[in-house]
């Protein structure tokens, strides 16, 4: 599914059979949008009733072997940031109802429905997997995007209300959810996962942090033109060196971020605002128009226009 499309965000297909190779968040979730656009526009929900615990390493068995639910939805929060960089995942207990929320929080990823919509729906289905129970459903279910103009597969998956255009994504349940009975847990198994994932989530947090860092960098410079390596480390307070080396160990080059950031920000302003192409130009740290046109063309093989003309369809 994911093969004929990965050109269009920049990525080989070598890096499908490179386990240990990771893909970055701003190209994964481009990647989701552009399967949303060729393929079908419910793809993220489609895969997600697919998917299942053991498609996520030791993250998955944890979540599956958690001896309750407390420890289920604490879990899944807590440890996310193993799994994917700039996301955040948060478990809340009012005393009334409960609720996961889930944001990407790289600020220069605007469009992002597919993405939110897998994942809010892959936690669900995880739900149902650990309870062994494919009825169960939220009592509401929150989206950041605006409503798509047809919503017949998001009621037949959530089988509750479901708001648009809201602070973040976010599943509600009632706090009956907490006393139902983990059918796959395995405490033994929990207990030996449980260290290595907080291990791990310790290592990446702390990456996770200066990848969001400087890419909110990138975007906030980019209109004024300076978005260099040394003006975002300066920002940063840190060394060139000691910026180059962290950027590194994520597998993520500076220039290929000022790209990503680049391309994330022009589809969101080509989608979602009446700006001209002009300005658009001169925001991006474009210094003509025809300059950022052709660059658009290769990020999306569409001309800007078109871009616009079949998101607005």
């Amino acid at each position: 599914m994911f093969r004929p499309h990965l050109a269009a965000v920049g990525l080989r297909e070598q890096i499908l059979s490179a386990p240990e190779s990771e893909i970055p968040v701003t190209k994964y979730v481009a990647l989701w949008e552009v399967l949303g656009s060729e393929v079908s526009p419910t793809i993220g929900l489609e895969v997600a009733m697919r998917t299942e615990s053991s498609e996520f390493g030791a993250y998955g068995h944890a979540i599956r072997c958690a001896p309750s639910m407390q420890l289920v939805l604490r879990s899944l929060s807590r440890f996310m940031v193993v799994l994917t960089q700039a996301t955040q995942l948060d478990f809340e207990d009012n005393g009334k109802r409960i609720s996961l929320a889930y944001r990407v929080t790289d600020a220069s990823i605007v469009q992002r429905r597919q993405d939110a919509e897998f994942t809010i729906c892959t936690i669900l289905n995880l739900l149902r997997e650990v309870t062994r129970n494919p009825q169960l459903s939220p009592v509401r279910v929150d989206f950041e995007h605006r409503a798509p103009s047809d919503l017949a597969s998001h009621r037949e998956v959530f089988g509750c209300p479901i708001r648009f255009e809201q602070p973040d994504n976010r599943l509600y349940f009632s706090r009956e959810l907490l006393d139902m009975p983990i059918r796959t847990a395995d405490q033994r198994l929990f207990q030996a996962l449980e260290p290595f994932l907080e291990q791990q989530r310790q290592s990446r947090a702390a990456s996770t942090d200066v990848l969001s860092q400087v890419a909110h960098h990138i975007a906030s410079s980019l209109s004024s033109g300076c978005a260099s390596l040394e003006q975002v480390a300066s920002d940063l307070k840190i060394g060139v060196r000691t910026l180059q080396r962290r950027l590194a160990e994520q597998n993520v080059g500076f220039s290929q971020l000022v790209e990503d950031v680049r391309r994330s920000l022009a589809e969101s302003y080509v989608m979602q605002s009446d700006y001209s192409l002009t300005e658009i130009a001169l925001l991006l740290g474009y210094s003509e128009a025809s300059s950022f046109c052709r660059a658009f063309r290769r990020w999306t093989q569409l001309t800007p226009q078109q871009f616009r003309q079949r998101g607005r369809s």
